[in-house]
């Protein structure tokens, strides 16, 4: 009996032990892991050449407007800008995509485990695309999309998410159009106070 007893709570430790240090490894994680996939071509556009990077986020806000304005903050410090793409000239589809900083996602991503299962509509919470237009080559769209995986209208056989357009060349009056939405105009703001940084050094 009493080395059933002491099996019980040598297991009972085990365990205990086993999830505290899982939940201090999450814990512990840094807010971003910025991963560089780099250059490809993209298999529906011939003259494409496709840009992709993904950020693991370590603990995401769980309001959607709060989400876009931390991947929009994020791309703006670290991502490669509209001016960027347009300067290097051999990028014509950038995509930056955020995900959550999971057990899962970090064998997938870090350790590039591909048989690791991650189910998408949990940890994908949204991504940044900067396209230039195939009709109109010499101008470029920026889009911003969240996962409605944990949203009652979600598609839960695949990720289903939702675009905000935050800049779009081909409409000279864009922000004039959409300055009555929050995210637009924050995103406009951001950049306008980039421009007046720059001019004033």
């Amino acid at each position: 009996m009493r080395y059933k007893n002491r099996v019980r709570t040598i297991l009972i430790f085990v365990i205990i032990a086993g999830g505290i240090a899982f939940f201090y490894s999450n814990i512990s994680q840094p807010p971003f892991i910025h991963i560089t996939q780099g250059k490809g071509l993209d298999i529906y556009r011939i003259d494409s050449t496709y840009y992709s990077e993904n950020i693991l986020v370590a603990h995401p806000p769980k309001d959607t407007l709060e989400r876009m304005k931390m991947m929009i903050n994020y791309h703006d410090t670290t991502g490669l800008s509209l001016a960027d793409l347009k300067k290097r000239g051999d990028i014509t589809f950038y995509f930056m995509g955020f995900v959550k900083n999971t057990w899962a996602t970090r064998k997938f991503y870090l350790e590039k485990q591909m048989h690791v299962k991650c189910n998408y509509n949990e940890t994908s919470i949204g991504d940044i695309c900067i396209v230039r237009m195939e009709e109109s080559p010499d101008k470029w769209k920026i889009v911003i999309s969240y996962n409605l995986g944990t949203e009652p209208d979600a598609d839960y056989i695949g990720t289903k998410s939702k675009d905000y357009i935050l800049y779009d060349e081909r409409d000279s009056n864009f922000y004039e159009k959409y300055k009555d939405d929050e995210i637009v105009r924050y995103y406009h703001e951001l950049q306008e106070r980039k421009r007046c940084t720059k001019k004033s050094k």
